[in-house]
Parts: structure tokens; C-alpha cells; sequence
């Protein structure tokens, strides 16, 4: 990644952050038009556009996805068409430790929570489904693998002391003691791994086995079309089959949650490259 230590940098707001984002989303929507790359609005992000027309009030980030075929086209192709803008994934880059691709402002920094934690620029996320069996419980196999490996990853990538009881600071260290035995990208490797598990097969069915929330099998017809959704004044993708995918992980999403789950669950320092 643009290491831009020596530029001097302003701090910037959430409202300012939404922007930087926005302008990341608008080139690579622009990038999928021109080199026919389908994506589409996801998780928190299709919600907002579907019942807010825009971010959901308390979000703070960008999620977008792509089929596996057109996420390898992306990955191809979009560092060699962008400078300022650049796409990460551990599929191209091993020192990135995200099983998940993002599309980094390579003008920004971004720091969870401060200067104390993790370093990386402002970004959006772009997260890829692969082929899915039609069998039910080799699929739950699949998504508790990804779980394990993704526990084993955030301890190993966070360093900072636990919180909480004493039991669970004792298990948090043995965590970070157990998976300090491997190499550094041995379980997001291994994730990979895992979702690709049916790269080959012909299925009609596609999951997100490299995110982090979702637990699904979803058909591959949601996504035969796509149409467009007002998202803060510009339109982007949505899969025409956007209900039914909603509704497959978040229930009734139009229902908004209860008042005191309404805050952003990230913390965070952004900064920008001043002219």
C-alpha cells in the first residue's frame, strides 16, 4: 500500500468519510460499466439504498459484492487502470491480511480505533460469493470453518490487551498464544481455501464464505439481472433478486431495529492528503 507518511494529512469527520467513500464507490462502479463487471450494492449498503435511498442513518462504511468470476476479472484489472485508487485482497497481495477485497484511497489514512491499532486508508469493501452445495449441512461445515478461521485471524491480528472477565482473558491469550504458532497468513489462507471449495463444480447455489456475518445458501437466479438504486443522489447496482436476498439474511429489513442498536459499531481516525 501508498505509504504517504512524508504528505501532510487533515483529519477528517464521519460526514467527510462518507464522501472519500462515496468517491471510491463512484470509480468502481464506473470501472464495472465500462469492463462488464457485475457488482451490486450488499449487506448494510443495499438496506440503506433500498429503505433509505442512502447510508443507514448510524453506518459508516461501503459494502459492495461481486460472483467469483467477476471478482477475479476485477482483481485483473483494476490496479492497472488506477493510480490514486487500488484493490487489496490476500489473493493478490499476501501481506494483506483480509480474506475480502477493498478498494483503498491510496490519498487517505484510516486508523480502528486510533493510532494505537490497526493502519490502513479509507476504503470499501468488496466481498465475493462462490459456489455453494445444495446439501444444507456441508454448507453449515463450511461456514464454521470460515468462522473458525476468522476468530484465529482477528486474534491474531489485534494485539491489544482483552477485556472482560477473567475466563475470557484467559482464553483470548491462549487464543493469540495458539495462533502465533502459524504463519502470519496461515488462516486466511486457509479460508480461501475453503471457499473455493467448489470453484469447479457447476452449483446453483452461491454463499459468502470470506465475510465475517452472513449465513446463507442463496440461488444463483437473485442475481441473473441487475437493476438500478438511488444511493446518496447517484445510482449504483442492485441484484434484482435484492428481497429475496434481504430477507434471506436480515428477515424483515424494512423494520427498523430497536433505538439502542441504532449506533455504528466502528471506531475510528480518518485523515486526507492535503493539496
Amino acid at each position: 500500500m501508498q505509504n504517504i507518511t512524508d504528505t501532510r494529512l487533515k483529519q477528517i469527520d464521519g460526514e467527510e468519510l462518507k464522501k472519500v467513500q462515496l468517491q471510491i464507490l463512484e470509480v468502481v462502479a464506473k470501472f464495472c460499466e465500462e469492463n462488464q463487471i457485475n457488482y451490486w450494492l450488499d449487506f448494510g449498503t443495499l438496506i440503506g439504498a433500498v429503505r433509505h435511498k442512502g447510508y443507514i442513518p448510524w453506518d459508516d462504511d461501503i459494502d459492495i459484492s461481486m460472483l467469483r468470476e467477476d471478482y477475479d476479472k476485477f482483481m485483473q484489472l483494476f490496479n492497472l487502470r488506477n493510480e490514486r485508487y487500488k484493490f487489496y485482497s490476500y489473493e493478490n497481495d499476501k501481506n494483506f491480511y483480509y480474506p475480502y477485497g477493498k478498494v483503498l484511497d491510496t490519498q487517505t489514512v484510516l486508523y480502528e480505533p486510533d493510532e494505537s491499532g490497526s493502519k490502513i486508508s479509507i476504503n470499501i469493501d468488496i466481498f465475493v460469493y462462490d459456489n455453494a452445495p445444495s446439501n444444507a449441512k456441508t454448507v453449515k461445515k463450511m461456514y464454521k470453518k470460515r468462522d473458525k478461521y476468522n476468530i484465529c485471524e482477528v486474534a491474531n491480528k489485534h494485539s491489544g490487551a482483552a477485556k472482560g472477565n477473567l475466563l475470557r482473558r484467559m482464553a483470548v491469550a491462549f487464543l493469540k498464544g495458539y495462533v502465533k504458532m502459524f504463519p502470519r497468513d496461515y488462516f486466511v489462507k486457509k479460508m480461501v481455501k475453503n471457499a473455493k471449495r467448489y470453484s469447479q463444480t457447476n452449483t446453483e447455489y452461491v454463499g459468502d464464505f470470506m465475510g465475517s456475518l452472513t449465513y446463507f445458501k442463496c440461488e444463483k437466479s437473485v442475481f441473473d439481472k441487475f437493476i438500478d438504486a438511488e444511493f446518496e443522489g447517484s445510482k449504483f447496482k442492485i441484484p434484482v433478486g435484492y428481497d429475496k436476498l434481504l430477507r434471506m439474511v436480515y428477515g424483515d429489513y424494512m423494520q427498523l431495529p430497536p433505538e439502542e442498536q441504532r449506533v455504528s459499531h466502528h471506531k475510528y481516525k480518518a485523515f486526507i492528503a492535503e493539496n
